[in-house]
């Protein structure tokens, strides 16, 4: 039987939003500020306000300091705390200048713990700087297992840019991820109930030491889904959204189910005629 009475946590999931100027010269494939504008659009809209928004790296697209002040003002409107870790192209200094309330780490690598409505959220910098691709170094590994050691009464999630694992999309996957064992050990010997990260633009879970590890849908384009070997670079304009995790304790111990929301797909919700005959949830 379903426990309607346990404590809900709902913590939103945004990645990849490559703000820019207005004066970018990047090649852009859509208007990412509008996309992201319209993203926390929805977000501050849904019906059951989020606890947080976690935002798994690359928050801006060229490390310069006017795209986190576009970045602040698209986001703005939303209330709830504002999680974020760096990726490939963010500045770790300016995200800690954009981010100053999160409890960075006094350390070289933009990391971070934070409590949400009963879940421990960890932020795993894995940035390599002047790399593209992802590292966990014996620093971030030690931080990582401290951090995990610590008792703590409820899920555990960690969000983190790049995924820790072979996503199949061969010129995604060749940045690599140094130290990779590392973090497997990491998890082996501790308690995490998910992972978060972002950096392939496009939906995908796998698991990783028997965590289930997820990425993110990004605002802007989307890797093309192209499981060839040799595939060569693609994009693709689908439809973009962002996840909404729901967290639940009960009897059975917890639950994580996630959704997708799309937005800009014009659709509506609608209410169909049989939907009369239907009982409300007691």
């Amino acid at each position: 039987m379903l426990d309607r009475d346990a404590p809900v946590t709902l913590i939103a999931q945004l990645s990849d939003l490559h703000v820019v100027t207005s004066d970018t010269d990047a090649e852009l494939h859509v208007d990412n500020v509008a996309r992201v504008r319209a993203v926390v659009s929805s977000v501050v809209r849904e019906d059951a306000p989020v606890d947080a928004v976690v935002i798994t790296g690359d928050l801006v697209n060229d490390e310069h300091p006017r795209e986190y002040e576009v970045l602040a003002e698209l986001l703005a409107p939303i209330d709830a705390p504002v999680l974020v870790v760096p990726g490939n192209h963010d500045s770790r200094d300016l995200v800690r200048e954009a981010f100053p309330t999160l409890a960075w780490v006094d350390a070289d690598h933009a990391s971070w713990v934070a409590e949400v409505a009963g879940v421990r959220v960890v932020g795993l910098d894995s940035t390599r700087p002047g790399h593209p691709g992802a590292e966990l170094d014996d620093e971030r590994a030690r931080w990582l297992e401290t951090v995990l050691a610590v008792g703590f009464d409820g899920p555990t999630v960690i969000a983190m840019h790049h995924p820790p694992f072979a996503t199949g999309i061969g010129w995604m996957d060749d940045s690599g991820f140094v130290g990779r064992e590392l973090f497997v050990e990491v998890l082996a010997t501790s308690s995490v109930d998910r992972i978060l990260c972002g950096h392939v633009h496009r939906p995908i879970s796998s698991s990783v030491a028997g965590v289930v590890a997820q990425v993110g849908l990004s605002p802007v384009q989307h890797v093309a889904l192209d499981l060839r070997p040799g595939a060569p670079v693609s994009l693709v304009r689908d439809p973009v959204g962002y996840q909404v995790l729901r967290f639940a304790t009960g009897e059975r111990g917890g639950e994580i189910v996630v959704h997708t929301r799309y937005v800009d797909t014009v659709e509506r919700p609608f209410r169909p005629r049989w939907a009369d005959s239907v009982a409300p949830p007691s």
